[in-house]
């Protein structure tokens, strides 16, 4: 586990780079479109997509990691088939469901939102435009799952940055010719040099596939566990798209400002796939392929607790530093300080579930180390279910700042039934968990004294509140990794 620990350290300055990267692409739009039909149009459509991106992302690698870890320790000769069947019947797959998306799309868009024509119709429109996406970002998925297995970690961790740099890039370039539309083959064009940077990665790695439709065995373990896996996270992955359907009904503007709060409400999530996740799961996968289980549990308890640990007085900041965050990302040209009120306040509502949604993010990895499949299609429509009933009572009364709230309560109850689930399985060290715990609260502690004191959270990057207040978050983030820190006879 120190291994895992130390090459996760490693991969922060990148990640925070590539995922800085990545984040102008929100920002620009926000710069070049602002809060407007169009960007409801964009967003709503894009909504689609994304469910495809989280869902390949987690589902697709999350069903592929340890079958490929099994095959490169028992059978490595025939990894190349194994990869190259998988990208092939992932690719028919995506594309098929991207055709019944697009053709699907007007009639969600008249049912569902309460757009005028020329918005539907800019909304139709992208979803077509976007169908290549949809299959390059299914079939990425198992490019970049390979590479991990690999331990090819910082290829993968700087991948976000050129993707994002030709997603800008092309946009400009396109948007005099195009417009709006621009916004589509930017994402398509990244999502292309993504796909071919993976696939040299792996062919610098000594790997040579064939993109098929080849049965493999492995291939078809995979189908059948990815099934309970699919069907799980598609049912949260909905939740998405469920949002944005719920926001279409608010005002003019309502779909891009839940957009945008959330797009800053997964930082914390996107820099802990890029280091701690990527780097656990493969050692994970890679432990149980070599039948050392009792260490891989070791090793997922241990992972745990970094997360909350260090996930604590990082989203204490955040939390205090939300308007500056939406400031400085978005208030640019078309985004107003009048927008930047509205989506830190929306943010205001996610940020609480996102410490335990990263404990869900891991804990997920774990059930499927553990073969737990059947859970996790459970837990989905757990998910999906409460989800919706959420956003139902509070949109009334609370607007987007409701859809956020649910997905907040949302975010504390399913991960918590799988903790629970897994309680009997990890090799729990109470004394551990209970300095976890102080780091926790006092990191909640912080955040409440700056709310509550005069004038509430700090409004401008120059405010004194705002910088006493990264004190405290930093010590506590100091202590957070000094007492999660593995005993050196647990190094691995």
């Amino acid at each position: 586990m120190a291994r895992v620990g130390r090459t996760s350290l490693t991969l922060v300055p990148i990640a925070l780079a590539s995922r800085g990267a990545a984040f102008g692409v929100p920002v620009v739009i926000a710069w070049w479109f602002g809060v407007e039909a169009v960007t409801d149009a964009w967003f709503w459509a894009l909504a689609f997509p994304t469910f495809v991106l989280v869902l390949a992302s987690t589902a697709m690698g999350t069903a592929a990691t340890p079958i490929l870890a099994e095959t490169r320790q028992k059978q490595p000769e025939h990894l190349g088939t194994v990869i190259g069947g998988m990208v092939g019947w992932t690719a028919l797959v995506a594309g098929g469901a991207g055709i019944c998306i697009c053709l699907a799309g007007p009639i969600m868009l008249d049912q569902l939102t309460d757009f005028d024509a020329d918005t539907q119709q800019m909304a139709s429109s992208f979803l077509w435009e976007l169908w290549p996406f949809m299959v390059l970002t299914a079939t990425g998925a198992v490019l970049r799952v390979a590479c991990e297995i690999h331990e090819r970690f910082i290829s993968v961790a700087i991948t976000p940055l050129i993707r994002a740099g030709v997603v800008i890039l092309m946009t400009w370039l396109l948007m005099p010719s195009m417009k709006a539309h621009a916004l589509s083959w930017g994402l398509v064009a990244g999502e292309a040099v993504q796909f071919l940077w993976w696939s040299t990665v792996l062919v610098r790695s000594g790997v040579r596939f064939r993109l098929g439709f080849h049965l493999h065995p492995r291939v078809q373990q995979m189908g059948k566990d990815l099934l309970p896996i699919l069907g799980g996270e598609a049912l949260v992955t909905l939740n998405l798209v469920v949002d944005k359907a719920f926001a279409a009904w608010l005002p003019t503007g309502s779909v891009a400002t839940l957009e945008f709060a959330d797009r800053a409400r997964v930082i914390p999530q996107t820099l802990l796939e890029s280091t701690l996740l990527m780097v656990a799961y493969a050692s994970w996968s890679n432990m149980r392929a070599q039948n050392q289980l009792p260490e891989a549990r070791k090793a997922v308890e241990q992972s745990l607790r970094w997360v909350l640990a260090l996930a604590a007085p990082m989203l204490a900041g955040l939390f205090i530093g939300r308007h500056v965050l939406i400031q400085l990302l978005f208030e640019h040209d078309q985004f107003t300080p009048e927008n930047t009120a509205t989506t830190a306040s929306v943010l205001a509502w996610y940020l609480p579930g996102v410490w335990t949604n990263l404990l869900g993010i891991m804990v997920v990895r774990a059930h499927v180390v553990e073969h737990n499949l059947r859970l996790i299609w459970i837990m989905g429509a757990v998910c999906m279910v409460s989800n919706c009933v959420l956003n139902a009572l509070l949109i009334g009364p609370m607007g987007l700042e409701g859809l956020a709230l649910a997905t907040t309560l949302n975010m504390v109850l399913v991960p918590g039934i799988y903790l629970w689930a897994l309680r009997k399985k990890l090799p729990w060290q109470v004394g551990s968990w209970l300095k976890v715990a102080a780091i926790a609260s006092a990191s909640v502690a912080v955040a409440c004294l700056v709310e509550l004191s005069p004038n509430g959270h700090p409004k401008s990057i120059d405010s004194l509140k705002l910088w006493g207040a990264s004190i405290p978050c930093f010590v506590l983030l100091g202590l957070g990794w000094r007492v999660t820190q593995a005993p050196r006879n647990h190094a691995s």
